[in-house]
């Protein structure tokens, strides 16, 4: 029973350095028995934490973080597919990213400059007035994105033949 409280107390004791927001999400985790995320202090200008956690589709492990700085925007930032885009399946990927993002006005698909395929979900909320439940549930929502079209990258990405 010590070694928790003792876990329990380093646990909280790094919630009282992090930004005011990410504090509350990391509480709302902990009291909510969500124990699937990391969570990580940036010290950026922007005292950004990130929350790890990934997505197993596939046989795939998707990266999926959420980002809480000191601005009025939190981001779940989902990697897709890390350095995956090649000639071969440039077009379709670009065409598949197009006519998702066409679909939803929450998620948005993007190609990086490393040739990776992210999604996003910027959340915007009233500085210091973060839910953390309603974060939690597009996190939720997300994961379902995911398990939805996930698929389709997948065959553009690693077809059958060549």
């Amino acid at each position: 029973m010590r070694g928790f409280d003792f876990l329990r107390t380093l646990f909280l004791k790094g919630i009282e350095y992090m930004n005011s927001e990410a504090s509350k999400f990391a509480t709302y985790l902990k009291e909510n028995n969500v124990d699937s995320f990391k969570f990580e202090e940036l010290h950026d200008e922007h005292d950004s934490v990130i929350f790890r956690t990934s997505v197993i589709l596939y046989g795939q492990s998707i990266p999926l973080g959420v980002i809480i700085d000191d601005t009025i925007y939190a981001m779940i930032r989902v990697n897709i597919a890390v350095h995956a885009i090649t000639d071969d399946n440039y077009y379709e990927i670009f065409n598949l990213i197009m006519r998702l993002n066409n679909k939803s006005k929450l998620f948005k698909y993007y190609l990086t400059p490393d040739l990776s395929v992210i999604l996003d979900v910027c959340i915007p909320y009233e500085k210091d007035n973060i839910s953390s439940q309603l974060l939690y549930s597009l996190v939720a929502v997300t994961v379902k994105e995911i398990e939805n079209n996930y698929g389709e990258f997948i065959k553009l990405l690693f077809p059958k033949n060549k």
